[in-house]
C-alpha cells in the first residue's frame, strides 16, 4: 500500500469513502485518506469486535509502516485513551491527539463509530517532524464521522442483501415440497440454506436418541471431522430436541452451533453447523437470519406431514366411495336380475326359458356377487393395511379414555417398507402401550412416533405420566411387547423422561425373521418368576429384550384389550 499526496494540491476525496457499499473498502479508503492528508509514516486500522452483523473477511488488524506486533502493542498501550463514553454509552466520534506510551511520539486517533459503538480505530503515526500540524489535524477532523456513516450504509446494504438471500433460500425449501410429499428433499434444502446463511464448513440435520444419532440431511464438507463432531455433541443434540433451546460448543478447534427444529408434526431434529477453526463468532445478524430460516423450515416440515395425512385421507375416502358404489348399485342390480330369473325358472314348461339355462344364470350371478363382495373386502383391508392410518385411527379411538388425542408422527416410508406381519405386530404393540397410558400413567400428553431408517422400523410412545409403580418392568404388560420384538429379531427399550414420564421404544428389523423364543416369554404376568425370565436376555442372541434405566414406565395392560376392541374383531 502506497500513500502519497501534496497537502497544497490535495483534492477533496472524502466522497471516495461514501461511494462504496463494502465495509472493507470503506475502512481501507479512510485509512489511506488519513495517511495522505496527514503525511503519516505509519498507520494502523483496527477492527472492533462489536457484533455489528457484517460478515467481512478482512483482517481485524491492517498496518502500514509498522509491524503487526508493534501495532498490537500500541493498541494495548493506548487502550481506550481519548475515547469518550463507556459501557452502555455512546462513543464520541471526535478525533484525539495522544502520545505513544512506549516512544512518546504523537499518535492521531480517528475513531469510526457506527450507531454509538466503536466499529474501527484508525491510528496515524510518525508524522514529519515527530508531531502533526494543526492543518493536518484539521484536514482529517471529519474523516471519522464520514467513515462511520459510510460503514453504517455498507452494513445496512450487506444485511439487506443477506436477508434477500435468506428469503430466496427459504423459497427453495418451499419449492421442494411436492407430491409424493417426502421429508428428505426439504431437509436437504434446510441444511444447504443454513450452510450458506452463516458460511459454515458443514451442516447436518440430525436427531439423537439413546442408541445414537441419525443424520437426515447434510451439506458442505462431509468427512471424518464431521462424524467425530456429531458424536461429540450427541448429548447436547438430545437435550436440544427436548427443551427446544439453541446451543454452542467447541469440539477440537471447530465451533459448533445447534438450532432445534420446532416441529409439531414432523420428527424432532437439530440443525447442526460446524465452523472452520478460528472463524469469527456468529453475529447478532447471523442469529436473527438463521433462527428465522430454521423456524420457517420447521413449518414446512410440518406442512409436509399434514399433506401426507391429507393424501391418506383422500385415499381412504376414495376406497369408501368405491365400496359404497359397488354395494348400492352393482350388487342390488344383480340381486334384481337373480330374482327375475328365479321367477322365470318357476314358469311352466314352454314359457321360452329352459330350466337349465335359468339355473346356470342364477349360479353365475351368485358367483359374481361373491366376487364383488371379495373386492369390497379387499378394499377395506387395503384401507386398514396402512400402518400410519391405523396409528392415527387408534389415536382418535383412545381420545375418550385419555382425555386428549395422542400426537402421531411418522418418519420415512413407513407404509411402503413395513410388511404386513410387522405392521400387524406394531398395531398390537401400539394398542398395548396406549392402553397402559390410559389405565395407569395419568398422562396429560402422549406422542407416537413411527420411523423407518437404516433397515429398522421403530415404534416409540412417550408420555408425561407417573411411570411404573415400583419400577418392576418385568412384571408389567411390557413383557409381552418385549417378546414380540424378540421373536422378530428386535428389542424393546424403556426409559424415563425428565421431569416425569416414560418413553418406550419398540424396534425390529425391516426384514424381520420370526425366531423361536423361550416358552417363558409367553407366560402370563401372574408369576413373578416367569415374568422376570421373560425380560431377560434372549437365548443365543446376546440382546436383552427390555433395557431400562429408570423405575418409571407404563403399567401393565392386558392383551385382552386388543382382542376385545371393535377394530380387532373386524
Amino acid at each position: 500500500m502506497v500513500f502519497s499526496g501534496d497537502p497544497a494540491t490535495r483534492r477533496p476525496d472524502l466522497l471516495e469513502v461514501v461511494s462504496v457499499l463494502d465495509v472493507d473498502s470503506v475502512l481501507t479508503r479512510a485509512m489511506r485518506i488519513g495517511a495522505e492528508r496527514t503525511e503519516a509514516g505509519a498507520v494502523v486500522l483496527a477492527r472492533a469486535d462489536d457484533g455489528a452483523g457484517d460478515r467481512s473477511t478482512g483482517d481485524p488488524l491492517l498496518v502500514h509502516g509498522i509491524t503487526v506486533a508493534d501495532a498490537a502493542a500500541l493498541r494495548a498501550g493506548l487502550g481506550t485513551a481519548g475515547l469518550r463514553g463507556g459501557p452502555g454509552q455512546r462513543v464520541e466520534q471526535d478525533l484525539v491527539r495522544l502520545e505513544d506510551p512506549a516512544t512518546g511520539r504523537e499518535v492521531l486517533r480517528v475513531p469510526v463509530v457506527v450507531e454509538g459503538r466503536l466499529f474501527a480505530d484508525i491510528l496515524l503515526l510518525d508524522p514529519p517532524g515527530g508531531r502533526f500540524t494543526d492543518v493536518s489535524v484539521e484536514s482529517v477532523a471529519a474523516l471519522g464521522r464520514v467513515a462511520g456513516v459510510a460503514a453504517r450504509n455498507a452494513l445496512s446494504y450487506t444485511l439487506s442483501e443477506r436477508r434477500r438471500a435468506s428469503l430466496e433460500l427459504a423459497a427453495a425449501v418451499d419449492q421442494s415440497v411436492h407430491p409424493p410429499f417426502g421429508l428428505t428433499e426439504p431437509m436437504t434444502r434446510i441444511a444447504e440454506g443454513a450452510l450458506r446463511i452463516v458460511g459454515a464448513r458443514s451442516c447436518v440435520v440430525v436427531s439423537a436418541n439413546h442408541q445414537g444419532t441419525d443424520v437426515a440431511a447434510s451439506a458442505g464438507t462431509v468427512d471424518e471431522v464431521l462424524t467425530r463432531t456429531i458424536a461429540a455433541v450427541a448429548d447436547l443434540v438430545r437435550v436440544a430436541q427436548e427443551d427446544g433451546q439453541d446451543f454452542t460448543a467447541q469440539v477440537a478447534d471447530a465451533d459448533v452451533w445447534g438450532l432445534p427444529l420446532r416441529c409439531e408434526q414432523a420428527l424432532a431434529g437439530v440443525v447442526l453447523l460446524v465452523f472452520e477453526p478460528r472463524r469469527p463468532r456468529p453475529t447478532a445478524a447471523d442469529d436473527e437470519l438463521l433462527t428465522t430460516f430454521v423456524r420457517h423450515g420447521s413449518l414446512v416440515l410440518d406442512h409436509v406431514v399434514l399433506q401426507q395425512e391429507r393424501q391418506h385421507g383422500v385415499l381412504a375416502a376414495e376406497r369408501d366411495r368405491i365400496a359404497q358404489d359397488l354395494h348400492d348399485v352393482v350388487i342390488q342390480r344383480l340381486y334384481a336380475t337373480a330374482l327375475n330369473l328365479r321367477v322365470g325358472s318357476r314358469a311352466e314348461p314352454g314359457a321360452g326359458v329352459g330350466d337349465r339355462h335359468v339355473s346356470d344364470a342364477i349360479r353365475e350371478i351368485g358367483e359374481s356377487i361373491r366376487d364383488i363382495r371379495g373386492t369390497i373386502f379387499e378394499l377395506e383391508r387395503g384401507r386398514s393395511s396402512s400402518l400410519r392410518s391405523n396409528a392415527l385411527a387408534m389415536a382418535r379411538e383412545y381420545e375418550p379414555v385419555l382425555g386428549f388425542v395422542p400426537v402421531v408422527r411418522s418418519w420415512g416410508p413407513v407404509d411402503s417398507l413395513v410388511d404386513a406381519h410387522v405392521g400387524d405386530q406394531a398395531t398390537v404393540v401400539l394398542r398395548e402401550l396406549l392402553s397402559n397410558c390410559a389405565r395407569h400413567a395419568g398422562a396429560g400428553r402422549c406422542e407416537v412416533d413411527l420411523g423407518v431408517d437404516s433397515g429398522w422400523f421403530t415404534l416409540q410412545v412417550s408420555d408425561d405420566g407417573s411411570g411404573i409403580p415400583g419400577g418392576d418392568v418385568a412384571r408389567s404388560g411390557l413383557r409381552n411387547i418385549a417378546s414380540r420384538a424378540t421373536s422378530l429379531g428386535g428389542d424393546l427399550v424403556v426409559r424415563s423422561v425428565d421431569p416425569h414420564g416414560t418413553r418406550v421404544q419398540w424396534r425390529v428389523p425391516l426384514e424381520a425373521q420370526v425366531v423361536s423364543a423361550p416358552a417363558s416369554t409367553w407366560a402370563t404376568a401372574d408369576d413373578p418368576g416367569e415374568a422376570a425370565a421373560a425380560v431377560g436376555p434372549v437365548e443365543g442372541s446376546g440382546r436383552s429384550s427390555v433395557v431400562t434405566d429408570s423405575a418409571q414406565s407404563h403399567s401393565e395392560a392386558s392383551v385382552r384389550s386388543t382382542q376385545d376392541s371393535p377394530s380387532a374383531r373386524r
